[in-house]
C-alpha cells in the first residue's frame, strides 16, 4: 500500500510538471499575441499624430510641400520610429512623394509597395465616404475625427514589413480637403532585428525569430502574421520557457535513487513546484510592469498613459466631472545635465517623480512621457481644482534640492487642458496640454497656462518659423554684418561677426528669436557652419583686422566641431591667428571632455579665445584658469551700470585689474554714450564696442571703413559659403 501510494505520488508529480509546461506555454502565447497587436496599434498611432492635423491638409492636399513632407513624414517617421519607407498618394492614388530611410526618393520608388497599397486603399476610401462631411462641434472651434487607417503585414524581397495606410485629415478644421478625397500616407516599417530585440526585451522572450509559417519546430512556439486577405506571411517564433521540463531534468537522477527515498523526493517536487509557479507568476507580473512603467521612475509610461487617458475620456460621457490633462516640463534641466552630468540628471528626474507623487492625491495618474516631461491626469469638478493642483506641483518642484551633487535649483512649466466632454482623442488632448506648456515656457517659465484654442496657432507659427529657418540656410536670406571694435583713438582694430535674417515675408527677425530656436531644434550646427563658411569667405583678405566669431555651447559639445573648423579653414585658405572665437561662460561650465578637447584643438590651430559676457556666469575665474582665455569682454549690463552709481565703476575697475594681473586684454561691449566711454577709459579699458563706436555693417562697408580693397568677388563668396 505504501509503495502504491509512493508510485501514485511520483506519477502525480510527473503529471503536474507536464501541466506546468502547458500552462506556461499558453500564458506566453496569449501574452505575445496581445503584445504584437499592441505594437502595431502604437505604430499606427504615431503615423496618425503626424498626418491628422490642419497643416497636413495644407501641405499635402492644398499645395504639396515636399519640404514639409520631408520634415514631418519621411525624416520624422524614420528617425524616431524606424519607418524605412514613406509615401504620399494624391486623391487619385498617384504617388507624389517618396522617402526611403528618411531621405527623399523618386515617386517611382512606390512601385514596390503598389500591390499592398492597392489592397489597403479601397478600405480607406470606403471609410472616408462613410465619414461624411466635416462638422464643427456645437460651441467649439474644432472637429473630432477618429483616424482612418488600415494596416497589414507583407513580405517583399525577403523582408517582412508592417504597412499602414492613413488618410490625411484636419483637426481644428481651419483647413479642409479640397475635394471629397484626401491624400493617403503609406508607411512601412521592417520587422527587423532591432524591432524583434525590443519586442523580446519588452515581453521577456527568448530567441525571437521570423520563420516560415509552414515550419514549426517542436521546441519553439509561434504566432502567425497574416496579410490583409488572411494569408500567412511569416511566423514570429520564440523558445518558450518550460519550468516543468527544467524541474524534471533536475530531479531525474534523484528519482532513480529508489523507492526508499521516493517520499522525500515527492515532498521536494511539491515544494519546488510551488516555487516555480510563484516564479512564473512573478515573471509575468514583472513583464507586465516593464511593459507599462518607466524604468527610471517606476511611473506609468506612455503605453499606460494612453490606456488611462482613453478610459478617462470615455467616462466623461457618463459623468459630470471634467478631466484635467497637465503637462509638466522641467526648466533648466538641460543645464543640470550639461554641468553635473547625466547621473545627476537621472537622480533629479527620480526626485521630481517623488515630489509629484507627494503633491497629487490618489485620484491623479502621474506618468513620465519621456526626457524631463511628465503628464498628470486629474479628474476634477472645476478648473479651480485643477489650478490648485497645478500650483502645488509648481511649488513642490521649485523647492531647492540638496544632493550629493550640490544644491540644485530647477522649476517647471505647466500646461493644462480641461476636457469636459467625451469624443476627444487622447493624442489631441495631450497636444493641447503640450501647446499650453510651451506658452508657459514663452511666458517666462515657472508658471501655469490653461489651453485656449488660439494657442495652437502660436505653436504652428513656431513650427513654420523653424521650417523657414531651415530653408534660410540655403535660400540666401541669412547674411553677415560686422560691428567695429575700436581703440581709444577711434581706430577700428577688430570686428565682431553677427548673423542677420531677412525673412522674405516677415522682414528682419532678431537673432534673439532665431538663434535660441536653432539651439532648441538642432539647427544650430548647420547655422554655425554657415556662419563660419560665410565669415571666412568674406574676410579672407582683411589682413591684420581681427574678426570675432561667436560659437554656441551646442557647437562646442559636438564631437567633430574642431575637425569641421579645421576643414573650413583649409578650404577658405585663411589664417586662424586673425580670428577670435567668442565663447560664453555657460558654454565652458562643467567637466565635459568634448568641450575641453574642442577648445584645446582650436587654440592649437591658432585661434585666440575671448570670454563673452564676462561676469554674468557662475565661475568666471575658474573658466579663465582652465581654458587659458586670451581676452575678456565686459558684459553690457556692467557698462550700463556705469551711468547709475559708483558701484558700477568699482565692478568694472576690479574686472580690468583682474585681467591685467592675468595678462589678458579687455574690451567693453554695449558702449552707447560718451560718458560710458570716458568712465571706461578712467578704469583702464582701451578697447570699445557698441553703437557709439560703430553700428553693425556689411562686409563692403567695413572694407571701406578700414581702407581694405576687396580681393574676392561677391560670386566667389557665395560659392565658398
Amino acid at each position: 500500500m505504501t509503495i502504491s501510494g509512493l508510485v501514485l505520488l511520483v506519477a502525480l508529480a510527473l503529471f503536474l510538471i507536464e501541466r506546468f509546461d502547458v500552462v506556461a506555454s499558453q500564458r506566453e502565447q496569449v501574452l505575445v499575441e496581445h503584445g504584437f497587436a499592441r505594437q502595431v496599434d502604437e505604430l499606427s498611432a504615431v503615423i496618425a499624430t503626424q498626418v491628422d492635423w490642419d497643416d497636413a491638409i495644407r501641405s499635402l492636399d492644398h499645395k504639396f510641400d515636399p519640404q514639409w513632407a520631408d520634415f514631418n513624414v519621411g525624416n520624422y517617421l524614420y528617425t524616431f520610429n524606424g519607418f524605412s519607407h514613406a509615401f504620399v498618394l494624391d486623391r487619385n492614388e498617384a504617388p507624389i512623394y517618396a522617402a526611403i530611410r528618411g531621405e527623399r526618393a523618386k515617386p517611382q520608388a512606390f512601385a514596390e509597395f503598389a500591390g499592398v497599397a492597392g489592397k489597403l486603399v479601397p478600405g480607406i476610401r470606403a471609410a472616408e465616404l462613410r465619414r461624411g462631411p466635416f462638422r464643427r462641434r456645437e460651441g467649439k472651434n474644432n472637429i473630432v475625427i477618429p483616424p482612418i487607417q488600415s494596416t497589414t503585414t507583407v513580405r517583399m524581397a525577403g523582408v517582412t514589413y508592417i504597412v499602414t495606410a492613413t488618410l490625411v485629415q484636419p483637426d481644428f478644421g481651419k483647413a479642409l480637403p479640397k475635394g471629397p478625397r484626401a491624400p493617403i500616407v503609406i508607411a512601412a516599417k521592417p520587422v527587423d532585428r532591432s524591432l524583434l530585440d525590443a519586442f523580446s526585451a519588452r515581453y521577456l522572450l527568448n530567441e525571437v525569430l521570423l520563420l516560415d509559417p509552414s515550419v514549426n519546430p517542436d521546441n519553439r512556439q509561434q504566432i502567425v502574421l497574416r496579410d490583409f486577405a488572411g494569408n500567412d506571411v511569416t511566423a514570429l517564433s520564440w523558445v518558450p520557457r518550460r519550468p516543468g521540463t527544467a524541474l524534471r531534468q533536475m530531479l531525474q537522477w534523484p528519482l532513480l535513487g529508489g523507492i526508499a527515498v521516493l517520499g522525500l523526493l515527492t515532498l521536494l517536487v511539491m515544494r519546488r513546484s510551488g516555487a516555480i509557479v510563484s516564479e512564473l507568476i512573478a515573471s509575468e507580473a514583472r513583464a507586465r510592469h516593464l511593459a507599462y512603467h518607466d524604468q527610471l521612475t517606476q511611473l506609468p509610461n506612455r503605453a499606460m498613459l494612453f490606456d488611462k487617458l482613453r478610459l478617462g475620456l470615455t467616462r466623461l460621457a457618463d459623468d459630470d466631472a471634467s478631466l484635467a490633462v497637465i503637462c509638466v516640463d522641467l526648466d533648466r534641466f538641460k543645464d543640470v545635465n550639461d554641468t553635473l552630468g547625466h547621473h545627476a540628471g537621472d537622480w533629479l528626474i527620480q526626485t521630481v517623480a517623488t515630489r509629484l507623487r507627494e503633491s497629487c492625491d490618489k485620484l491623479a495618474t502621474i506618468a513620465r512621457l519621456g526626457g524631463d516631461e511628465f503628464i498628470v491626469l486629474y479628474p476634477c469638478e472645476s478648473q479651480v481644482a485643477a489650478a490648485d493642483l497645478a500650483q502645488r506641483i509648481v511649488a513642490a518642484v521649485s523647492e531647492q534640492i540638496v544632493s550629493e551633487f550640490g544644491r540644485i535649483n530647477v522649476g517647471c512649466s505647466l500646461g493644462v487642458a480641461i476636457i469636459s466632454h467625451a469624443g476627444v482623442e487622447p493624442t489631441e488632448a495631450l497636444r493641447w496640454a503640450d501647446v499650453a506648456m510651451y506658452r508657459s515656457k514663452d511666458s517666462g517659465r515657472g508658471c501655469v497656462t490653461f489651453f485656449e484654442a488660439e494657442m495652437d496657432d502660436a505653436l504652428r507659427a513656431r513650427r513654420a518659423l523653424e521650417s523657414d529657418l531651415h530653408s534660410a540656410l540655403s535660400d540666401g536670406s541669412l547674411r553677415m554684418v560686422y560691428q567695429p571694435q575700436v581703440d581709444r583713438s577711434g581706430q577700428a582694430r577688430a570686428v565682431e561677426a553677427l548673423v542677420r535674417w531677412d525673412h522674405p515675408q516677415r522682414g528682419a527677425i532678431s537673432p534673439g528669436i532665431f538663434v535660441p530656436l536653432a539651439e532648441e531644434t538642432g539647427l544650430i550646427l548647420p547655422l554655425g557652419e554657415f556662419v563660419l563658411r560665410r565669415v571666412f569667405a568674406e574676410t579672407a583678405g582683411w589682413g591684420d583686422l581681427r574678426v570675432g566669431i561667436n560659437i554656441s555651447a551646442v557647437q562646442l559639445r559636438s564631437q567633430g566641431f574642431a575637425a569641421l573648423v579645421t576643414r573650413l579653414v583649409a578650404q577658405a585658405g585663411v589664417d586662424p591667428s586673425k580670428y577670435e572665437i567668442e565663447l560664453t561662460e555657460t558654454a565652458l561650465l562643467g567637466e565635459d571632455p568634448v568641450t575641453a578637447a574642442n577648445v584645446e584643438a582650436l587654440k592649437r590651430l591658432g585661434f585666440s579665445i575671448a570670454l563673452d559676457d564676462f561676469g554674468t556666469g557662475y565661475s568666471s575665474l575658474s573658466v579663465l584658469q582652465r581654458f587659458s582665455v586670451n581676452r575678456i569682454k565686459i558684459d553690457r549690463s556692467f557698462v550700463c551700470a556705469l551711468d547709475d552709481t559708483g558701484e558700477g565703476d568699482a565692478l568694472v575697475d576690479a574686472m580690468i585689474k583682474l585681467a591685467r594681473s592675468l595678462g589678458l586684454s579687455v574690451i567693453a561691449e554695449g558702449v552707447e554714450t560718451e560718458s560710458q566711454r570716458d568712465r571706461l577709459l578712467a578704469c583702464g579699458c582701451k578697447e570699445f564696442q557698441g553703437y557709439l563706436t560703430g553700428m553693425p555693417q556689411d562686409a563692403g562697408a567695413i572694407e571701406a571703413l578700414a581702407g581694405i580693397e576687396s580681393s574676392v568677388p561677391e560670386a566667389a563668396i557665395n560659392r565658398r559659403a
